[in-house]
C-alpha cells in the first residue's frame, strides 16, 4: 500500500476507517462469551456446554476437562475477524488474565503469511480488535520468532504466535526445535512459583527443560484453529495436549459432524457451539448469492459464454462505479483439466492458448495459478490498473486466496464431484466491500460449466455450498439452474445462432478468411446471403477483433450481433410467480416536525448518571476467590464418575504465572472500567462509571474486609460483579422509563404509517436455521422459512396462519436480523414471532407464547407495545399475543378485521 494517495487505497483495499461488526458476528461474539462465562461459572466445559445447546459435548482425547467448541462460519463469514475479536473475550471472560497467550494454527503456509500479514498491520481490522482490548501491547510472532522471545515479552501483552500445527509436531525439524533446550529462553524458568515446576516437562537433570513447549505450558495458551476440519486427529490432539493449552476454538465452515464421530478411527466431532446461516451473510451483504448457473457441452461455447457475460458484468460495473464511485473489477476463474499422458486434455495451458488464440484474449489478461505455477504472487487484484480478468487453475486453488472482484466461475472440466468445485466456488462468493450493490447483477455470482449432465452440474454447485458451510435446504435455493430450455442448448445440441446483414457496399468474399480466422470460426460470413452469422456469445474481444477485420461501415452491425449474441439467456434468472410487496409499518414518534422510529433514545436520558444509583446490591454479585491452593480438585462424583476442576485449577497456574503488578486504588479503578464490556457502559461516561466503581469498591472492603491487595487479586471477578449490578440497576431504571413513555402524560405522540416502513425482501431475509421439516407452506413470502422448528407449537401456530383463507402472504419473523420486524421495549428490540398481509392489505403481526411464559414482564411489555403499534394505525394493523395452543384466536380476529 506503500505510495498509494488515499483516494486509490481506499479503491483497491476497501477497507473502512472504522469497523463495526455485522449483527451476526456479534451474535456468535456473544454465544463465545456465554459459554466461556458458563464455564467458570459451573468449572465444567462439558455441563456449560449442554447447557447452552443441549448438545453432548465431545471432550477431545487426552485433554480432559478443557473448553473446546467449534464456531462454524460458511466461507466469507470473516474467520480471521472473528477469531481476533475471541482473544479479548477469552482473556475477560475465562483466563481471566491481562496478557493471554494465544496459539494460532492455520491449514497452510500461504494462510499463515496472510494472517501474520493482517496481525502485524496495524491498520488492519484484525489487529485493531486487538488493539481494542490490549492497545498496542500486542506481539504477533512466528514459530521462529517465539524460539528468541523473553519472558518481558509475555508479561507485557498479549502474544500470538502464528503456525501451521504441523510446526508443533515433534517429527518436524521446526516442531524438534519446540521442545528442544534453548538457552535463550532461560529466563522464562528462573524463579519459578512452588508448584509451577510440576507442570513443566523436565529434561534429562530433572529440571523443567527450557523450551518453547514449556514456556507455552507455563503460559497455557488458548488455542485457535483456523479451519479446524485439518486438525481432528489423534496425532493433532495429542500435539495440542503436551503444549497444556487452556481453552482450544475452532473457526471452520465444514466442521466434524456427529455422524462422522468415529473416535476408534481418530476422527473427533466438533462441538459446534453456533453456527452462522448463508441468509445471515447474504442479509449482511457479505457474499454474491444465488449463484447463477448455466451448462453447455462444448468447452469452447462454455468459455464463449461466460467471457461475454464477465464483459456484460464488466459494463454493469463501470456503470456502476459512475452511480457510486465504487470500483468493482469483475474477475473470471477457470479451472482447467488436468494433464494427461493418456488423451488431449484442456489443461491450464492449453486453456490459456484457447484464451488468446481463439477469443483474443491479451496474455497479460491472464494468470495461471496452479501449484506449479504461482502466477499471482506479487499482483494486486484490487488495483483499479490491473489487468488480470482471468485466473486458470486447475483442480482447487489453495485456501486462504482471495479476491472479491470474481464474479465467474468457468469449468471446462466435466464436474463429477462436489469436491472438484468446492473450494473454487468459495473464491467467487464474497461480496466486494460487504455491500450490497444498486445493480442486482452485481450481488450475484456465477459459474458456467461444461457439462452433458446439466442436473449433475447443478447439483454439484450445490454440494459445492454445503461444502462450503452451507445448509443443504439452503443450497438447494441459493444455486438457481437455468436448464437449456432454447433449442440448440439441449445436451449436445448445436450451438446459437444469430444473424446480421452484411451493410451495403461491403465485400464479403473479401473479408469472410479474416473474420473467420479472427474469432475461430465462431463468427461466419454468408456470402451467399450477406449475411454475418455468430455462433454463441461474443465477447467484447470478439467485437474487437471484428471491428479491426471489416470497415468502419459494418460497425454497427457487429455491436447489433455482439448485442444479440449475448441475449437474455445470460441475465439471471427471475422468479415466474407474482412478486408480492409486503411492507410493513412501523411504530413512529413525532420530533418536532418528524416522524422518528421510536427507540430508547427516547424514553432514556442519556448519559446516564450511574454515580447516583447505590453501589450495594454489588455485594449479590461478588464473592472472595476462596483460598484453595492446597486443595486437590480431582475429585469423584456420587456416579464414580472423576471429576476435574479444570477451570479452577487453570486460574491458579496463572495467578502463580503471571506475577501481580504493583496496584494502587486509583489505578484498579480505572483498570476495571477499562474492562467493562460496551455492552455495560453503552450509555454511561467514565467520569461516572469510575465514581461507582471507586464507592463500590469501599464498600467491598468495608463490609468483606478485603485489602486493596485482596480486590486486586480478584480483579477479574470485580469486574464480573460490576456488570451485573450496573446491569441490575439498568433493567430498574429502563423499565420505569419505558412505562411512563407510553403513558398519556409523557407528552409523546405516536403514530404507525407507512411513512416509516419495513419491506420484506428475499434478498435480505436474514436467518440462523432454515427450516426442514415436511409441512408445504405454500403461503410464506419466501421459498426458504427461517428459524422455524420442524414440530412443537410455534409450528403449529405457522400451520393455523397457513390455512387461514383471508391470508394472503405470511412471514416468520427472524429475531436480531438486520431486516425483520421489532418494536421497542425497555431493554431491547422485540421481534415478533410472525407477520401476516391479508388478502385486503392489512398486516397481523402474532407474538406466541407458551403458557410458562405469558404473564411474565417481558410479555407485559411486548404486550403493551404491540397493542400501541396496532391502536396508532387507524386499524390498518393488528396485534396479537396468542397462547397455549390458541389458534382459533388467530382466526377470530383475522374475521373481525375483514368485516
Amino acid at each position: 500500500m506503500a505510495g498509494k494517495t488515499p483516494q486509490r487505497e481506499d479503491e483497491t483495499r476497501m477497507s473502512l476507517p472504522v469497523f463495526s461488526l455485522k449483527n451476526y458476528q456479534i451474535q456468535t461474539l456473544a454465544a463465545l462469551r456465554k459459554f466461556l462465562e458458563k464455564t467458570v461459572e459451573l468449572n465444567d466445559a462439558d455441563t456449560a456446554f449442554y447447557a447452552l445447546t443441549k448438545r453432548p459435548f465431545v471432550q477431545p482425547p487426552n485433554l480432559p476437562g478443557l473448553p473446546y467448541v467449534c464456531l462454524r462460519i460458511p466461507t466469507g463469514g470473516g474467520k480471521t475477524i472473528l477469531a481476533a475479536h475471541s482473544v479479548a473475550i477469552a482473556a475477560d471472560s475465562f483466563l481471566r488474565a491481562d496478557t493471554p497467550t494465544v496459539l494460532w494454527l492455520v491449514p497452510s503456509q500461504t494462510i499463515r503469511e496472510q494472517t501474520l500479514a493482517s496481525l502485524q498491520d496495524r491498520a488492519n481490522p484484525n489487529r485493531r480488535a486487538l488493539a481494542d482490548r490490549f492497545g498496542e501491547n500486542v506481539r504477533v510472532m512466528t514459530v521462529a520468532d517465539a524460539l528468541y522471545a523473553k519472558r518481558a515479552d509475555y508479561d507485557g501483552g498479549a502474544v500470538v504466535i502464528v503456525a501451521t500445527i504441523q510446526a508443533f509436531r515433534v517429527e518436524e525439524t521446526e516442531g524438534r526445535k519446540v521442545y528442544e533446550a534453548n538457552g535463550e529462553l532461560m529466563d522464562h524458568f528462573s524463579g519459578l512459583a512452588d508448584g509451577l515446576r510440576d507442570v513443566l516437562e523436565p529434561g534429562p537433570d530433572g529440571d523443567p527443560t527450557p523450551s518453547l513447549a514449556n514456556v507455552l505450558r507455563l503460559r497455557r495458551p488458548m488455542v485457535i484453529v483456523d479451519e479446524a476440519h485439518n486438525a481432528r486427529t489423534d496425532l493433532s490432539f495429542d500435539t495440542l495436549a503436551r503444549l497444556k493449552p487452556s481453552l482450544i476454538v475452532e473457526f471452520t465452515a465444514t466442521p466434524v459432524t456427529p455422524q462422522e464421530h468415529k473416535p476408534e478411527k481418530g476422527i473427533y466431532a466438533s462441538n459446534v457451539l453456533y453456527q452462522v446461516s448463508a441468509a445471515e451473510l447474504k442479509a449482511a451483504e457479505m457474499i454474491k448469492l444465488p449463484v447463477i448457473l448455466r451448462g453447455r457441452a462444448d468447452p469452447r461455447e462454455t468459455i464463449g459464454d461466460a467471457i461475454a457475460w464477465l464483459d456484460e458484468l464488466s459494463e454493469t460495473a463501470s456503470a456502476e462505479k459512475t452511480q457510486t464511485g465504487e470500483l468493482v473489477r469483475p474477475v473470471m476463474l477457470l479451472q482447467s483439466e488436468p494433464k494427461s499422458k493418456d488423451r488431449p486434455t484442456l489443461h491450464a495451458e492449453e486453456v490459456k492458448k484457447l484464451l488468446i488464440e481463439d477469443f483474443r484474449v491479451p496474455e497479460a489478461h491472464i494468470v495461471i495459478a496452479t501449484g506449479d505455477t504461482k502466477g499471482l504472487d506479487g499482483v494486486d487484484l484490487f488495483d483499479p490498473d490491473c489487468k488480470v480478468r482471468f485466473i486458470i487453475t486447475q483442480q482447487a486453488l489453495k485456501e486462504g486466496w482471495d479476491c472479491s472482484f470474481a464474479y465467474v466461475l468457468c469449468s471446462v472440466a466435466e464436474q463429477k464431484s462436489p469436491r472438484s468445485v468446492e473450494q473454487l466456488l468459495g473464491r467467487v462468493l464474497r461480496l466486494p466491500r460487504a455491500s450490497r450493490k444498486r445493480n442486482e447483477d452485481l450481488n450475484r455470482a456465477y459459474a458456467f460449466a461444461t457439462t452433458t449432465s446439466f442436473q449433475n452440474a447443478a447439483n454439484n454447485l450445490r454440494d459445492g455450498l454445503v461444502n462450503n458451510g452451507f445448509e443443504k435446504v439452503e443450497a438447494k435455493a441459493l444455486v438457481q439452474a437455468v436448464a437449456p430450455l432454447i433449442p440448440g442448448m439441449e445436451d449436445g445440441g448445436s450451438a446459437f445462432l444469430y444473424e446480421e446483414a452484411l451493410p451495403d457496399n461491403v465485400n464479403a468474399a473479401e473479408f469472410k478468411t479474416n473474420i473467420e480466422t479472427a474469432t475461430g470460426g465462431r463468427v461466419q460470413v454468408d456470402v451467399a446471403s450477406g449475411t454475418i452469422r455468430a455462433s454463441g456469445a461474443l465477447t467484447d474481444y470478439d467485437r474487437a477483433a471484428l471491428k479491426q477485420a471489416m470497415p468502419e461501415a459494418a460497425a454497427k452491425a457487429i455491436d447489433a450481433l455482439v448485442h444479440r449474441s449475448r441475449g437474455a439467456r445470460l441475465k439471471a434468472p427471475e422468479a415466474t410467480a407474482e412478486t408480492i410487496r409486503f411492507a410493513v409499518p412501523m411504530l413512529t414518534v413525532r420530533a418536532g416536525e418528524q416522524w422518528q422510529l421510536f427507540d430508547r433514545a427516547h424514553f432514556l436520558d442519556i448519559p446516564w448518571k450511574l454515580e447516583e444509583c447505590d453501589p450495594s446490591p454489588i455485594l449479590d454479585f461478588f464473592a472472595p476467590p476462596r483460598n484453595s491452593a492446597d486443595e486437590a480438585h480431582i475429585d469423584v462424583d456420587s456416579t464414580q464418575k472423576v471429576k476435574v476442576e479444570f477451570v479452577t485449577d487453570l486460574h491458579e497456574q496463572l495467578s502463580l504465572t503471571l506475577a501481580l503488578r504493583g496496584w494502587n486504588k486509583s489505578a484498579l479503578v480505572n483498570w476495571i472500567d477499562r474492562r467493562l464490556p460496551f455492552s455495560a457502559r453503552r450509555d454511561i461516561t467514565r467520569v461516572s462509571s469510575t465514581l461507582f466503581i471507586s464507592k463500590a469498591l469501599d464498600l467491598i472492603s468495608v463490609k468483606l474486609g478485603m485489602s486493596l491487595e485482596a480486590l486486586a487479586r480478584a480483579n477479574f471477578r470485580l469486574v464480573e460483579a460490576f456488570v451485573r449490578v450496573i446491569a441490575k440497576h439498568r433493567d430498574i431504571r429502563e423499565a420505569s422509563a419505558f412505562e411512563r413513555a407510553l403513558f398519556p402524560q409523557s407528552g409523546l405522540e405516536f403514530r404507525t404509517s407507512a411513512d416509516v416502513e419495513l419491506v420484506f425482501e428475499e434478498g435480505r431475509y436474514g436467518y440462523n436455521q432454515p427450516y426442514k421439516g415436511g409441512t408445504d407452506f405454500k403461503k410464506h413470502l419466501f421459498r426458504v422459512i427461517g428459524d422455524l422448528e420442524a414440530t412443537g407449537e410455534e409450528h403449529e401456530c405457522a400451520v393455523a396462519i397457513e390455512r387461514n383463507p383471508l391470508v394472503k402472504a405470511w412471514v416468520r419473523n427472524t429475531s436480531k436480523q438486520p431486516h425483520s420486524f421489532w418494536l421497542q421495549t425497555s431493554s431491547d428490540k422485540f421481534y415478533p414471532d410472525f407477520v401476516a398481509l391479508l388478502n385486503d392489505g392489512r398486516v397481523l403481526v402474532i407474538e406466541y407464547k407458551g403458557e410458562p411464559y405469558f404473564t411474565n414482564d417481558d410479555s407485559k411489555e411486548k404486550r403493551l407495545i404491540g397493542d400501541l403499534w396496532a391502536d396508532r394505525s387507524g386499524g390498518h394493523c393488528l396485534f396479537l399475543m396468542v397462547e397455549k395452543k390458541e389458534f382459533a384466536r388467530i382466526d377470530r380476529a383475522i374475521a373481525r378485521m375483514a368485516e
